[in-house]
């Protein structure tokens, strides 16, 4: 009787681990070689599946799993250092050859791209002691400023030192990666796991790289994904200001969690009473004032509903046809086989600036949704050994698959940022069977 038991749980764990893999395979390629390959209606169905299959998969292999206490780095073994570092320096190296390609191929113009030189323009300001938040001027058109300042203050650095700003969005991320991989060399995993854990992360560039060059090219989406692999790394830490900062960094650059954030408050609130989430409240708010509000909000107020009027702008342009495109073809960004925004959009027997009010709608209401269906699987799990950790990053995962499956301004490089934190999920999950709890 006990070896059936035994032998049903080995094979109900590498059951898991294989949708794990497959469906972190299947995501990565409906977002590199395999964009679109199904069409428009049903990539975004295809991507969708596999992002809440990587989801489930993950929630049965590490959901119950009880946290182990790291070790200490004294006792790790030189080797285990030597491997994850070693892949680190040597990957690190390698993508940056790629990636120096891809910039040599992508010269910043505001006329292929305005992204950077927006960016530009918000720092050269600061440090001229110009005005930040007023309009940008392009030529032909002007930007209303709608970054928050965590996107484009770090570029403070690449301005000063005369540094591509895509080069610091990659150093960001890799800095992050370099954290991820002490918490990697503490595990209990085989030689084989660290080497596959720690290669997880340039395996995605390189894919991207191969395929979707572009992303890279005229956008610097390592740094929100450098920012929310930070938050997962901060998630219920002993260190106060680091949870809170792990918030900040998103909360003043890409927001998408919206939804996610009060419920993860909640469940620390829960687990760690008032005290405590109060504090990081606090902190965060405090963070809010000084960086944003103080210098930049309190100079013009009315900074945020000119920047959500041109977001709104933004979206009606984007579901156009494009200046470029053959008349009568439908929008560019909405045939990406990204997002469900292709399905709103042929509901024909509405005026197109009625379907786009529906899919915001419909966008905010599916965000809410997996937002309270997080809430209410906590609730009913918590009784039952949830490794909360893991919950609220597998589940931060899920809901920002929602929040792009159905985002209305669907650009190719923003579904990195759902793919790439599989690399946080992907670190904490044992690949191969053992006795030892993995660390949470």
């Amino acid at each position: 009787m006990l070896l059936a038991m035994g032998l049903i749980k080995t094979v109900n764990h590498y059951f898991w681990v294989l949708v794990l893999l497959l469906s972190t395979l299947l995501e990565l390629a409906m977002l590199t070689s395999w964009q679109n390959r199904f069409g428009v209606y049903k990539s975004p169905v295809v991507w969708l599946v596999a992002g809440i299959a990587f989801c489930i998969a993950a929630f049965f292999l590490t959901g119950f799993k009880k946290p182990e206490i790291p070790k200490s780095l004294k006792t790790v073994k030189w080797w285990r250092h030597l491997i994850v570092f070693g892949i680190f320096i040597i990957g690190s190296i390698y993508c940056a050859f790629q990636l120096r390609e891809v910039f040599w191929g992508y010269p910043i113009d505001a006329k292929a791209s305005d992204i950077i030189p927006s960016l530009q323009m918000y720092v050269q300001r600061l440090l001229s002691g110009e005005v930040v938040y007023k309009p940008l001027q392009f030529e032909g058109y002007h930007v209303d400023p709608t970054y928050f300042p965590m996107l484009w203050a770090p570029y403070i650095f690449s301005e000063v030192l005369s540094i591509d700003y895509r080069w610091t969005a990659y150093f960001v991320f890799l800095f992050v990666i370099f954290l991820y991989n002490f918490q990697l060399v503490k595990s209990s995993y085989s030689i084989f796991e660290l080497a596959l854990k720690a290669l997880i992360p340039f395996f995605f560039i390189y894919r991207y790289r191969l395929f979707a060059w572009g992303t890279f090219g005229y956008a610097v989406e390592l740094l929100p994904i450098a920012f929310y692999l930070f938050l997962m790394l901060t998630v219920f830490h002993k260190n106060r200001y680091l949870m809170a900062l792990g918030i900040l960094l998103c909360l003043l650059s890409r927001y998408a969690f919206t939804f996610w954030l009060p419920l993860y408050l909640l469940i620390y609130w829960i687990e760690k009473g008032f005290k405590k989430v109060f504090k990081v409240s606090l902190y965060v708010a405090a963070g809010v004032l000084l960086l944003y509000v103080i210098p930049f909000l309190s100079k013009d107020w009315s900074i945020i509903t000119k920047g959500l009027n041109y977001y709104a702008k933004t979206a009606s342009t984007q579901w156009e046809t494009q200046y470029w495109q053959a008349p009568g073809e439908k929008p560019h960004h909405l045939t990406k086989g990204n997002s469900f925004a292709i399905y709103f959009y042929d509901l024909e027997e509405l005026k197109v600036e009625e379907r786009l009010a529906l899919n915001k709608k419909v966008h905010i209401g599916v965000c809410a949704f997996a937002a309270l269906l997080l809430g209410l699987g906590y609730f009913f799990f918590r009784k039952r050994g949830l490794n909360i950790k893991m919950y609220l990053l597998i589940g931060l995962k899920f809901y920002l698959l929602i929040f792009y499956g159905f985002f209305y301004v669907p650009f190719a490089y923003l579904y990195k940022l759902p793919l790439f934190l599989s690399i946080a999920v992907l670190y904490y999950i044992p690949l191969i069977q053992r006795k030892e709890p993995i660390i949470a």
